[in-house]
């Protein structure tokens, strides 16, 4: 039962990912895709520095390497709250005065 549980998991967090890293734009369906897809080509370095970041510290203290089902699902998950503060800022950037 816990490797359904994972998987559900590991289903849920990817679409909150996914659903965050939308970039819509109405009645422009390939630009959306477009911005979208640049949009995760851009963050990707950032997440995979974490994860390696991650791993390593992890090595070093458990002495054994994470499970693959963990380093994804810590990789969705800071996905998810880089996503929040990139959403954040892009908010601030726009509603700035002046």
């Amino acid at each position: 039962m816990r490797k359904v549980g994972e998987k559900i998991s590991l289903v849920i967090l990817s679409l909150v990912y996914l659903l965050c890293s939308l970039r819509y734009f109405p009645d422009q369906p390939t630009a959306s895709l477009f911005n979208t897809a640049t949009h995760l080509l851009t963050v990707a370095p950032f997440l995979i520095g974490a994860l390696l970041l991650f791993n390593s510290f992890y090595q070093r203290q458990a002495g054994e390497r994470p499970a693959p089902a963990k380093m994804i699902q810590l990789c969705l998950t800071l996905g998810i709250i880089i996503e929040f503060f990139i959403g954040i800022f892009n908010y601030l950037e726009i509603n700035q005065v002046g």
